[in-house]
């Protein structure tokens, strides 16, 4: 499977996530991801970590409260034809909005801010300085037997520098899924997305699950994030993973409009470690440690169906850190 194929399937992050964390009956918080969802918007990169609490029968509305908070970066990473280097650092947060239940439905949404600061090195056409994703994930979930629950998702998003103002700065992206445990050592999500990020090819199969392998070990896929973690007791979870960190935007290039697209494979160790009870919130420090690999950047015409100039880089450093707030 490509890293191209691979970095689409980050869009899934930032807009199903939230729905897996209210149709999907994991007992416990026991994953290493944080919660990407843009990268995001990719929930892109993330996107990441452990889905917030599942939204029990009788939960009411709740009040505005941060999800999670986290810095990334990725590089340096060296020009394949020898033209200098690019480095990467991200900040994303989020913001839950709503989460309630009514009958057999339940409803989410989540608002969220990623910044992005590229830095290139002898490398001017990396150099699009600093860039933000904004987007809102809203779902709405209801039984449709037993435990098992169809989910419909829609996820406005805006993806630019703010020098230039167009509607391809604007994405309306959605899912559909079905999701639900097989057992209670196995949860899945299974369904179709429409991702507009990805031009002219939007449609994209979207396949979520989670299996605990016994012995406190959990094999788990979020979004484009696969790991393998291992529980230690009620404060920490680590083990091995693989990801896409991947983003497009509307930017000012060379006084035109262009699509700007970066793509980043990644593998490495992550830990999501507990830091105790601050009154009603248990904040969580989550930590990422790898390398990047498969790492490359495409403008692309306004409209994102057309390459225009692709750059290829070589592996670099990677680091995640951040605090994750559980309710």
């Amino acid at each position: 499977m490509s890293i191209r194929f691979l970095s689409s399937l980050s869009l899934v992050a930032g807009m199903s996530l939230a729905a897996q964390a209210e149709t999907l009956p994991y007992p416990d918080s026991d994953s290493s991801d944080g919660y990407d969802s843009a990268y995001y918007a990719e929930s892109y990169s993330g996107s990441y970590h452990s889905a917030p609490a599942p939204v029990s029968e009788s939960s009411s509305t709740r009040s505005i409260f941060p999800t999670q908070s986290f810095f990334e970066l990725l590089g340096p990473m060296d020009s394949r034809n020898g033209h200098g280097h690019v480095n990467i650092q991200n900040w994303l947060t989020d913001v839950n909005l709503c989460r309630m239940s009514s009958g057999s439905w339940d409803f989410s949404a989540i608002a969220a801010l990623r910044m992005t600061w590229f830095n290139g090195q002898g490398a001017d056409e990396m150099d699009v300085d600093r860039l933000y994703t904004i987007w809102l994930n809203m779902n709405a979930s209801c039984v449709i037997s037993g435990k098992t629950r169809l989910v419909f998702g829609l996820t406005p998003e805006i993806s630019t520098d703010f020098d230039t103002w167009t509607h391809n700065n604007i994405f309306f992206g959605g899912h559909a899924m079905i999701a639900g445990p097989l057992n209670d050592r196995f949860s899945y999500g299974i369904g179709i997305g429409y991702y507009p990020q990805l031009g002219e090819a939007p449609l994209l199969p979207v396949f979520q699950f989670k299996w605990k392998a016994g012995n406190n070990w959990s094999l788990q896929l979020e979004g484009a994030r696969l790991s393998y973690t291992k529980k230690v007791g009620e404060g920490l979870t680590w083990g091995p993973f693989v990801s896409i960190v991947s983003g497009t935007w509307t930017i000012h290039h060379d006084r035109r409009v262009r699509q700007f697209e970066w793509i980043s494979g990644i593998a490495g160790v992550g830990a999501n470690i507990g830091l105790g009870r601050w009154g009603s919130v248990r904040p969580r420090l989550m930590t990422d440690v790898g390398f990047s690999f498969g790492n490359s950047g495409t403008l692309k015409t306004s409209n994102g169906n057309h390459e225009l100039e692709k750059r290829h880089y070589d592996p670099g450093f990677y680091l995640r850190a951040g605090l994750q707030f559980e309710f």
